[in-house]
């Protein structure tokens, strides 16, 4: 759960995976049911919302509204949208894998078991809680005391939602307690990191992704209440690679943005190594050595030319992309040890719609050199 975690099904993924008759029947039943739990849990969120004071409700509309949140079809909704992890599927893929309740039947088609609803909506809250802080310290955005107390109502639901599915005594609240203080270590970490303290460096970057992990616990909460606690590193593995993946992406995608608004990510730390690299011992133009201390020539790939240029001229892009693609292996094989087709299924999924933005994105740009006009289409929001 991060600034990017939004939920993902439909788009070219959704059909990605379809060989014959019988899987096209499969990612359609999928599809579907993916679609009647996202209308579910935004019913939900909008029965919550009534639940909220007055000034409480007013903060959660304003949060909707800027986020879209009742906004979008199947498939590009906030929670469907193919650009992000699947917040809502998790729990569901896990709560109805082999030894899960059975699914009751409802005019003719899969009832949604009450376990992944429940789950499903606790993963949703969660998110929305983090997203919130995460808005607040990386951009400011909301007024901080407001902003505090509607995070708070909201992680007060995540916890409720998960309680009615364990008891008080299950092993799962010290799952429950260790994943949150990380994260607050991890969001407390990657703000000092944008503040320029600190290294940008691989192991930085897997200990800044515990902002992430709260992902795992509504699907955590099915293993425990279905007896499959020994299941918990597989699914922590997925949630990781997946995570890792995702964010590589995200900030490939917004490389140019985030070096402009001078936030210091890892991906932007690995392209302005490659430019210290290559440019080391590369004579100044006037001759003269660089002063203690001084950068090389753009170091951090500040300089949005340099940027460019190692992005899609020196192969910058690729690299990175290809980091992400090695996650996604990761994380396909921790889905296989799982148990759960579809997670692979979404993993696969996702490295079809990243190659297919990578080839959006580098025709836009050397479309723009040529003189070309702007395709419709691009980047996910």
């Amino acid at each position: 759960m991060n600034e990017d975690s939004r939920a993902e099904r439909g788009g070219e993924g959704a059909q990605g995976d379809a060989g014959d008759a019988g899987d096209v029947v499969d990612v359609v039943d999928v599809v579907d049911v993916g679609a009647r739990l996202e209308a579910e849990v935004l019913r939900r969120l909008a029965s919550f919302r009534g639940r909220l004071g007055g000034e409480l409700g007013a903060l959660f509309d304003e949060l909707a509204a800027r986020l879209r949140l009742f906004e979008g079809e199947p498939g590009e909704g906030y929670f469907s949208h193919p650009a992000a992890l699947p917040v809502l599927e998790l729990p569901l893929w896990v709560a109805t894998r082999p030894g899960g309740p059975a699914p009751a039947a409802d005019a003719g088609s899969p009832a949604l078991p009450p376990l992944a609803v429940d789950l499903a909506e606790a993963a949703a809250i969660g998110y929305l809680h983090v997203r919130i802080e995460d808005d607040l310290l990386d951009e400011g955005v909301g007024e901080p005391g407001a902003a505090v107390l509607l995070s708070g109502a909201l992680f007060a639901r995540h916890q409720a939602l998960l309680a009615r599915s364990l008891p008080g005594g299950s092993p799962f609240w010290d799952l429950f307690e260790e994943v949150w203080l990380g994260y607050g270590e991890a969001m407390l970490l990657e703000r000092r990191l944008h503040r320029g303290a600190g290294p940008r460096d691989a192991a930085t970057f897997r200990r800044v992704l515990a902002r992430s992990r709260p992902l795992v616990l509504p699907a955590a909460a099915a293993l425990f209440a279905l007896s499959q606690a020994e299941r918990l590193a597989a699914l922590e593995e997925f949630v990781a690679a997946l995570a890792a993946a995702h964010q590589l992406f995200v900030d490939l995608l917004h490389a140019e943005k985030d070096r402009a608004l001078g936030n210091a990510t890892y991906v932007l730390a690995r392209l302005g190594a490659q430019v210290e690299a290559r440019d080391a011992g590369r004579p100044r133009p006037d001759g003269a050595a660089p002063a203690g201390g001084e950068p090389r020539h753009d170091p951090a790939g500040r300089g949005a030319a340099a940027l460019r240029a190692q992005l899609f001229a020196r192969g910058g892009f690729d690299a990175i992309l290809e980091e992400a693609r090695c996650e996604l292996a990761r994380a396909e094989v921790a889905a296989g040890a799982l148990g759960l087709p579809e997670a692979a299924r979404f993993c696969r999924e996702r490295e079809r719609y990243m190659t297919e933005i990578q080839r959006r994105v580098f025709r836009a740009f050397f479309g723009a050199l040529a003189g070309e006009p702007a395709a419709s289409g691009g980047a996910p929001r």
